[in-house]
């Protein structure tokens, strides 16, 4: 008789799978309570664009037929924001397929990807899922990078470094200086993937010049998606930008009509509404600074943020996690062995982030 777990390996059948926020509709479902809101996933609280919705709507008619298979016209606006060639960008299903495609070009069994700990879980799960290896790197007590434990980690096996800045899911980022040093020090053969899927919430100032840098290594890659500040979430639309002939192996790899054509003309067409993001970013700060004196007034800790979420300590995050379920309020406890104290919380409309801090306080009796 076949044994499928045999067949996957023990190793790999023993990762526990990626667990998202739980959706709206399960909650309600299961605890059988109809206001729920979801402050989990990081999500847009103000949707997407106008524009992209027009352009969904434009579409419909053609829904029979195949996507463009290369992306083009999402790739030829992406190059005209960017200022990049075209053949400097891959899009893919979402941030996952682009991490996956990078596994499968360039992973092999025994090489190892090295990523600051915590971080982002995909990192870890698909590298697994590719018969290789994650290496964590423990953070600094205050959950900011400590460059040095990454480098000092380098070795023969390590083929990728991944760094998500902001980082999820602390929030924290790091300046240009710093990563020019660390950059300056990894070996040309290590692939640094900079993760930067919350890079529109960052203060300007903060944000490094990734394109520019890309100038002088080679090595250097940018992710980036359309699933947190255009709030395309569930379009599945991320992409790639890196040296061409990274994006030409890449495509190798890729599958012909791997990105849906609904995910492309809606993000071609969030790309000219900047008035929307300006607007997302303006809500964000304005949350941010609300849950901030929020916490303030009620005496708990919080890592401050770059990003749409942040850490809050309220002393046992599991518990809390799942008295502020049975409220109707959805937010996620990670369990990594540096936050069990801490909650992770999504900043939602000005509605959605008065109800978590009423809620906090019944749960935590103040």
């Amino acid at each position: 008789m076949i044994n499928y777990r045999e067949l996957l390996g023990e190793e790999r059948a023993s990762v526990a799978p990626y667990q998202p926020g739980k959706p709206i509709k399960e909650v309600q479902r299961e605890l059988g309570i109809e206001n729920v809101i979801k402050l989990a996933s990081n999500e847009n609280p103000l949707g997407c664009s106008d524009k992209a919705i027009e352009a969904l709507k434009s579409f419909l008619p053609d829904i029979s037929r195949y996507p463009i298979g290369d992306s083009y016209y999402l790739r030829k606006k992406l190059a005209e924001f960017h200022k990049v060639d075209m053949d400097n960008i891959l899009i893919g299903a979402g941030s996952d397929e682009i991490i996956q495609l990078l596994y499968i070009a360039f992973l092999k069994e025994c090489d190892e990807v090295l990523s600051p700990s915590p971080s982002f879980g995909e990192y870890y799960l698909i590298a697994k899922a590719m018969k290789s290896d994650c290496k964590w790197i423990d953070c600094n007590d205050d959950l900011s990078f400590n460059f040095d434990n990454i480098l000092s980690s380098i070795t023969d096996k390590s083929r990728f470094i991944f760094l998500a800045n902001p980082n999820n899911p602390t929030g924290i980022d790091f300046g240009e200086k710093e990563f020019i040093d660390f950059m300056n020090k990894v070996p040309s053969t290590v692939i640094v993937a900079l993760d930067e899927a919350y890079k529109e919430y960052q203060e300007e100032s903060r944000q490094i010049d990734t394109i520019g840098l890309m100038k002088k290594y080679k090595n250097l890659i940018s992710l980036k998606t359309f699933s947190k500040a255009y709030g395309l979430a569930s379009m599945r639309c991320g992409y790639i930008i890196a040296n061409k002939e990274c994006i030409a192996m890449l495509n190798q790899v890729r599958q012909p009509f791997n990105v849906n054509m609904a995910s492309q003309v809606m993000a071609e067409a969030s790309l000219s509404d900047k008035a929307f993001l300006d607007k997302v970013i303006k809500s964000n700060l304005a949350g941010k600074q609300f849950i901030y004196k929020s916490c303030e007034k009620l005496g708990l800790k919080y890592i401050n943020t770059e990003a749409n979420f942040l850490l809050i300590d309220v002393g046992d995050g599991k518990k809390v996690f799942e008295d502020l379920l049975k409220l109707g309020v959805i937010v996620r406890f990670l369990g990594h062995p540096k936050l069990t104290s801490y909650i992770r919380v999504s900043i939602g409309t000005e509605s959605e982030n008065s109800i978590l801090i009423d809620k906090l306080k019944i749960v935590l009796g103040l």
